[in-house]
C-alpha cells in the first residue's frame, strides 16, 4: 500500500480522463454531424445548441463516471494524504468535530443555506408507521450554521440520540427492526425521552425544520410525545422534501437521492445520516429552482396552490406553518392579500432588528 498527495493524482488523473472523453465525443459528433450531411442536402453552417449542450452533458456525466470508478480502483492499493500547506489554529470546542464528509457537504451547501432562515434538519426512526402507536427510537438533528459571526468557517451541529420508549423496551417490541436495525446494542445506551426532550427543544427553537416527509410523519409524531411531557415545539415552519421532490408519484428518500444525483446515503435509516442527506437535496432544489430560499417566499409558497401535493387522498403540504410559533400563528387566519404582505413585511423588519 503506497502513500500518494491526492490533489496532485486528481490533477493528472483528471486530465487523463478529460482528455480521453473529449476524444470519444469528438469522434461521436464527427460521425453524428457526417451521417446528418449525407442524408440532409441543406448546408450545415453551425451547429445547434441543444445539440452542443447534449453533447457537453454527456461528456461531463461520462468524465465523472469514469473518475469515481479511477478513484474507487486506486483507493484498493493507495492511501491518499493531502499536504497541510495553509496550519490554522487548533480548537478544541465541540462545533469542530465535524467530519471531514460532514465538512465537505456543508460546504456544497452553504450558499444555498445563507440564503435562507436557520434551518435545522430533522429525521426520526420508529418501530413502526402507525402516528398513534409509534415509539421513538431514535432522533437526529443537524443544525448548520453557513455563516457564523464569530468563528473562522461554517460549521454545524449535530444531535443524535437513540430513545428508550419504556422501561424494559428491548429489540423484541421493535417491529420495524429489520429496516431501522436498532436492536438491543443500541437500546442499552438509550436514553428516556423527557431527558433529551429539552436539548431538542432548544435546537428546533425558531428554526425552519427540514427533513423527508417531515410533516406528515416526523413532526406529528415528536408532537404527540412532547404533548405528553407537556412540551411544545416551536420552531417557525417546516419544508418538506418529499412532496417538494416528488409532484405526481410516490417514492422513498433513496429514490430522490438517484433522482437528485446527491450524495450515496451509505446508512439509509440512521436518523443522523438521512438528516444529512436532506441537506443535499435542499440544496439541490434551491439550485434547480424548484423551492424558493428566502423566508418570505417559502411562506408564500404555504398560501399557493403549488404548496399542495395531490397524489394520496389527503392532500400533502411542502411548507406548513407552526400555529405554536408566535410570528405565524396569525397568518394562519383568513387575511387579506395586502393585509398579509404586510404581516411579512412585519416579520421581516422584526427578524432583522432581532439579529
Amino acid at each position: 500500500m503506497q502513500y500518494t498527495d491526492f490533489n496532485l493524482w486528481l490533477e493528472s488523473t483528471a486530465l487523463e480522463q478529460i482528455k480521453s472523453t473529449i476524444n470519444d465525443l469528438a469522434h461521436t459528433m464527427d460521425l453524428q454531424i457526417q451521417a446528418y450531411k449525407s442524408y440532409n442536402m441543406n448546408l450545415l453552417r453551425e451547429l445547434p445548441q441543444d445539440f452542443l449542450e447534449f453533447h457537453v452533458q454527456s461528456c461531463l456525466e461520462t468524465f465523472k463516471a469514469n473518475m469515481l470508478y479511477q478513484l474507487k480502483e486506486a483507493c484498493t492499493t493507495t492511501k491518499f494524504i493531502c499536504f497541510d500547506k495553509s496550519p490554522t489554529k487548533q480548537h478544541t470546542s465541540d462545533i469542530f468535530t465535524n467530519s471531514l464528509i460532514q465538512r465537505a457537504r456543508l460546504e456544497a451547501a452553504v450558499p444555498t443555506l445563507k440564503e435562507m432562515p436557520q434551518v435545522a434538519f430533522l429525521d426520526i426512526e420508529t418501530d413502526g408507521l402507525n402516528l398513534d402507536t409509534a415509539n421513538i427510537l431514535q432522533l437526529a438533528i443537524i443544525k448548520p450554521y453557513p455563516n457564523p459571526q464569530h468563528e473562522p468557517s461554517p460549521y454545524s451541529v449535530s444531535f443524535s440520540r437513540y430513545i428508550l420508549p419504556y422501561a424494559g423496551y428491548s429489540q423484541r417490541d421493535n417491529s420495524a427492526h429489520h429496516i431501522n436495525h436498532i436492536g438491543d446494542d443500541q437500546l442499552d445506551k438509550a436514553y428516556p425521552l423527557e431527558e433529551v426532550a429539552e436539548s431538542i427543544q432548544n435546537l428546533l427553537q425558531d428554526t425552519v425544520i427540514v427533513g423527508y416527509n417531515v410533516n406528515e410523519f416526523d413532526i406529528p409524531i415528536l408532537t404527540k410525545h412532547f404533548n405528553k411531557l407537556d412540551k411544545e415545539l416551536t420552531h417557525k415552519f417546516s419544508i418538506d422534501l418529499y412532496p417538494a421532490c416528488w409532484k405526481n408519484k410516490k417514492q422513498k428518500l433513496d429514490d430522490a437521492i438517484k433522482v437528485y444525483n446527491t450524495f450515496k446515503n451509505t446508512n439509509p435509516h440512521d436518523a443522523l445520516a438521512d438528516a444529512a442527506t436532506c441537506m443535499d437535496l435542499l440544496n439541490e432544489l434551491v439550485k434547480k429552482n424548484e423551492l424558493p430560499s428566502a423566508e418570505n417566499d417559502l411562506v408564500d409558497l404555504y398560501f399557493s396552490p403549488q404548496n399542495l401535493w395531490h397524489h394520496s387522498k389527503q392532500p400533502k403540504k411542502i411548507i406548513n406553518l407552526n400555529p405554536k410559533h408566535l410570528d405565524y400563528s396569525d397568518l394562519l387566519v383568513q387575511t387579506p392579500p395586502s393585509s398579509l404582505k404586510r404581516k411579512h413585511s412585519q416579520i421581516s423588519t422584526s427578524q432583522h432588528s432581532s439579529s
